[in-house]
Parts: C-alpha cells; sequence; structure tokens
C-alpha cells in the first residue's frame, strides 16, 4: 500500500460532538496502524459561523482523548488556490458564472459510481443532480469544491467519513473527474444511532468530547468506547489505545448503524478506572475535587499524594466515574463529617461511651494499617461489651456519615488514626446531644 494519508476535517460553527470524535478517532487508528499520515484541517470557509473558540474547542477535544496529528491546515488560508483552480474549470468548460458565483456544470446523460470500501458500490444518475455552485459570489467555496482541492493538493489516500456525506460524493467524484484527477478511496462509517435508534442528539445523553472529561469520563474509556461504535475484533471489549492501533482496520468496521449506549460507556469507564495507575488516579481525583467544591485544594494537599491514591483504590470500586469518586472522597479528607438524621439508627446511647473510649485507643495505635484496625476494634468491642456487630456499624457512620462504603478496615487506615479519632469523639458528643 502506498503510504496512507487520511485527515479529519471539521467544521467549527460548534463543538466536537462524539460522532466528529468517532470519524477522528477512525482516522487516527487508520493512519497510525498503516504508519501513515493524520491531517487536521479546519473546514472554516463558512466564516459567518466559524469561530476561533470552536476551533480551540477542537484542538482541545482531540488532546483530551490523546489523538495527535502530523499537519495542520485551515481552508482560509488556501482561497487563493481555490479559485486558481474554479478558474481552470471555467477554461476546461465544466464552470460557468451565474449570479456573480461560479456553478459546476453536471453532465446531463450518465451516471457516476462511488465504490465504497464500506457502503459498497452506490450509483447515482447525472439525471438526478442539479449544477452546483463551487464559489460563492463572493469568491469563497463551498464545502464540495474545496473539499476536493485540499484533498488532491495534500495527498489524501482514503476519506473515512461519516455515512451522512455520501450523498455528497458523486458531486465531488464528477469535479476529480473534470480536472482530471484521481480520487481517493472512500469509506462511509455507518451512522451512530440512540437507544430508540432515531439520529443520536443530545437527549440520548450525547453531548460534546468536553462534556465527558466534565461527567468524568477517562479519555481510554471514551476512545475505548468510539472504537467500539461501528468496530469489532472478535468478542473483546476493553481494549487500550496500543491494542486499537495494532487491530485497527477498515474490514472490521460494520456496515450496520452503532446504537450509543451510555450504559456500556459507563461500564468500560469503570474497567479504565480500576485499570488506571492509583497515582495517576489521585491526581485526577484532587482536580475533581476541588473543582466540585468536594474541599479546597488545602485540604487535599493535606491528605498528601500517597494517602489519597490509597483511598483512589476503595473509591474506584463503587464508583463508575471521577465526579461519583470525588463526590465520595469527603470521608478521607480532613475535617469533621455531618451526620444525617438517620445516623441514629447506629449510632445509639449504647454505643456512646464505647466510641468515646474506642477514640482514645485509636489515638495511641501504634500499627495503622487496616489489621491494626480490626485487632482495635474487635478487642475494643470485647473489653467495652459492645458486640462488634453493633460496634463496627457505628464506626463506619461516625467516620463517614454513611452506612455503606468500602471494607471498613481499610477505609479506617486511609483515613488514619488521627481524624477517626477526632470523628468518634464527634459522634460520641452527638449522641450525648441528642438524648
Amino acid at each position: 500500500m502506498d503510504s496512507v494519508r487520511v485527515r479529519f476535517a471539521p467544521s467549527p460553527t460548534g463543538y466536537l460532538h462524539v460522532g466528529g470524535g468517532r470519524t477522528a478517532l477512525f482516522n487516527w487508528l487508520y493512519a497510525r496502524h498503516h504508519r501513515g499520515t493524520f491531517i487536521l484541517r479546519i473546514e472554516d470557509t463558512d466564516r459567518t459561523r466559524s469561530t476561533e473558540e470552536a476551533i480551540e474547542q477542537i484542538f482541545a477535544s482531540l488532546r483530551w482523548l490523546g489523538l495527535d496529528w502530523d499537519e495542520v491546515y485551515r481552508q482560509t488560508d488556501r482561497f487563493d488556490r481555490h479559485r486558481e483552480v474554479g478558474e481552470d474549470l471555467r477554461n476546461r468548460g465544466a464552470a460557468y458564472e451565474e449570479g456573480g458565483a461560479l456553478w459546476f456544470r453536471v453532465p446531463r446523460e450518465g451516471a457516476t459510481t462511488v465504490r465504497d470500501l464500506l457502503a459498497g458500490d452506490v450509483t447515482v444518475q447525472h439525471s438526478e443532480l442539479k449544477d452546483f455552485v463551487i464559489l460563492r459570489s463572493d469568491g469563497t467555496p463551498v464545502y464540495n469544491f474545496a473539499c476536493v482541492v485540499d484533498d488532491h493538493d495534500m495527498g489524501i489516500t482514503h476519506v473515512i467519513r461519516g455515512a451522512e456525506h455520501l450523498n455528497n460524493t458523486p458531486k465531488q467524484i464528477l469535479l476529480y473527474q473534470a480536472l482530471g484527477w484521481e480520487p481517493p478511496l472512500f469509506a462511509h462509517v455507518p451512522l451512530i444511532l440512540g437507544p430508540d435508534r432515531s439520529k443520536l442528539s443530545k437527549r440520548h445523553g450525547a453531548g460534546s468530547v468536553l462534556d465527558y472529561d466534565r461527567r468524568g469520563i477517562l479519555p481510554e474509556a471514551l476512545v475505548n468506547f468510539l472504537a467500539r461504535l461501528g468496530w469489532s475484533h472478535g468478542d473483546q471489549e476493553v481494549f487500550s489505545k496500543e491494542e486499537l492501533v495494532a487491530l485497527f482496520d477498515l474490514p472490521g468496521v460494520n456496515t450496520s448503524a452503532a446504537v450509543f449506549d451510555d450504559a456500556k460507556l459507563l461500564w468500560l469507564n469503570h474497567e479504565w478506572l480500576r485499570r488506571t495507575d492509583p497515582h495517576r488516579l489521585a491526581d485526577l481525583l484532587a482536580e475533581r475535587i476541588v473543582t466540585l467544591g468536594v474541599a479546597d485544594r488545602h485540604a487535599v494537599e493535606a491528605v498528601g499524594r500517597e494517602r489519597l491514591a490509597r483511598a483512589a483504590v476503595l473509591l474506584r470500586e463503587r464508583g463508575k466515574t471521577l465526579v461519583e469518586m470525588a463526590e465520595r472522597a469527603r470521608p478521607y479528607l480532613p475535617g469533621p463529617i455531618p451526620l444525617p438524621p438517620e445516623a441514629a439508627e447506629v449510632l445509639t446511647p449504647a454505643v456512646g461511651p464505647a466510641l468515646a473510649a474506642l477514640a482514645e485507643r485509636v489515638t495511641a495505635l501504634g500499627d495503622p494499617s487496616p489489621a491494626g484496625f480490626e485487632a482495635l476494634l474487635k478487642g475494643g468491642a470485647e473489653d467495652l461489651g459492645v458486640p462488634i456487630k453493633a460496634l463496627a456499624p457505628a464506626v463506619r457512620v461516625a467516620v463517614t456519615g454513611s452506612r455503606v462504603g468500602p471494607g471498613l478496615y481499610d477505609l479506617l487506615s486511609v483515613v488514619g488514626p488521627e481524624v477517626v479519632a477526632d470523628r468518634l469523639r464527634a459522634a460520641a458528643r452527638w449522641i450525648k446531644e441528642r438524648r
């Protein structure tokens, strides 16, 4: 195969949607798999709707996904070249001016066949097409024309894009033929549908690529999810980016529409949270805790990276997103824990004195490991005459404000003796004040 050159060509008229993210990913994977070139081309010819903010958002989205590009272009920098080619078509008799705009003359007879690598042959009769504008009256090119000129000049070998562009392809092939250029190979990827099989939209929970960052989705998880939206390799579900580069090719792309499944995305994210290095997870969690206002940066720094990494390991067992993990991280941070009224179900007058006495033992604990805390609680229950099945739930609620969570002794070890002791004393006072 000649050196592969593919492009992702977004229009910067809004955020980068997940559908565009998948198109970018498929092009990037194809280029990396074949050791080719991945080009980012900003198609900003619609100057009334294109914005610099949208362009920066596209860059940020691709960087977050980890999709690097080898070359980058903006169509507005190539207007002179588009006009030059338009004039060439006029001189060939393939274009004419009307109303100040330059129109392409569609042949009246015959048909054009798109030989699509995924959809197969698609034939359109020329009688079904009308002449179309290639240069507006202000001299700016329209999409179908600029796309052809740029793909030719940039040596694009494969155009991998969404199926919604298939209707444009016969017009583009006619332009290639009129200019005497060899068209690239085309592969139109089937649409992404919502769970109700309608066109994917925000009402299905699908937003911009960066919305998923805000939701607490890891980029590895979204890349994995987008790759599986229309591509498969046996029964495997979880893929690293390195595996995707090694395995991805067009024959593995499905020819039927893919269905967006948010539950599947959350499952994949949970899998990737569990595979992520705890220290990296601690860094991500620290930022999310501050962003969400769970605690300030000073409190997070007081915990330390090592302890926060241990907390992250416990939090990711139940949390499916970084947001869920951050919202449940308060017990691991310094400071008091508010106790809800229902805490009275386990924080009874019978355990109050035992919690106060246990606090003193925790302060003197020489082994703050999970095993050390287990020995302390079981020994304390026996010495203080309180059944462990009553003391353990009371300790959990006193320390976390909740009756559910990870293993109690692991939790206490991560929170640490000083904070545990303070919260046990506070719970003992809370019980006393409610009498």
